[in-house]
């Protein structure tokens, strides 16, 4: 029963933020401040209780496997992944991990690339689930391969603006290595073999200049 004790509370939280915040919401013209301070306060709730049920979730997974369990064929914790984004929707982990899950493991990639597509609407700024958006777009071939390249592209995008004084070696080379690979199943791409080429260069040249030291630490 005990392990059963979080996902309840969680469920009973949620279903008071629901209520709370229709009540809110109607009077929320008539004290603005009032309704500010019941959202903020629902919500460091559900983040606490989001951190408490993925450290749950983290020894769930680590018991299944230490049984001899194969934890990739485990759907028992989705509920609970899908609790901790309800409850935390900046909760960046629980999309990564259920997104890849799903597509991957699970073979259900129209529902993985959902759950990503919504860590990203939730985590614009977190390079973590952009990236893993690009991987399980790649992996599964969902959308086609113009939609792996678009999100491989933001990616690097965003590692340019937010990590250029750092740049690490293995950001360019893997996206390199996803866009050679897109473009090399762009039958429908007049060049795409060409521009293939051109990548697989590119990662190659970065990877070669991180061995001799050319790159910046």
């Amino acid at each position: 029963m005990r392990s059963f004790a979080l996902p309840i509370v969680a469920l009973l939280l949620l279903t008071t933020a629901f209520i709370t915040g229709r009540e809110v919401s109607r009077y929320a013209l008539q004290d603005d401040t009032a309704a500010e301070f019941a959202s903020s306060g629902l919500g460091k709730l559900g983040a606490i209780l989001a951190d408490l049920l993925w450290l749950q979730l983290d020894q769930y997974h680590h018991i299944w496997m230490y049984q001899g369990n194969d934890w990739t064929t485990s759907t028992e914790y989705l509920p609970q992944l899908w609790l901790i984004t309800r409850l935390n929707p900046g909760f960046a982990e629980a999309y990564i991990a259920g997104g890849n899950h799903l597509a991957v493991n699970l073979g259900e990639p129209e529902a993985g690339v959902a759950l990503l597509q919504a860590g990203i609407r939730n985590c614009p700024e977190n390079d973590r689930v952009a990236w893993e958006y690009a991987v399980v777009l790649w992996r599964t071939g969902q959308l086609g391969p113009r939609a792996t390249q678009e999100a491989t592209w933001r990616y690097m995008d965003m590692v340019r603006r937010s990590r250029f004084d750092v740049a690490e070696p293995w950001n360019y080379t893997n996206c390199s290595i996803l866009l050679k690979a897109s473009f090399r199943e762009q039958q429908d791409r007049e060049n795409h073999s060409a521009i293939a080429r051109r990548y697989q260069f590119r990662s190659e040249f970065i990877r070669d200049a991180g061995r001799v030291g050319l790159w910046p630490e």
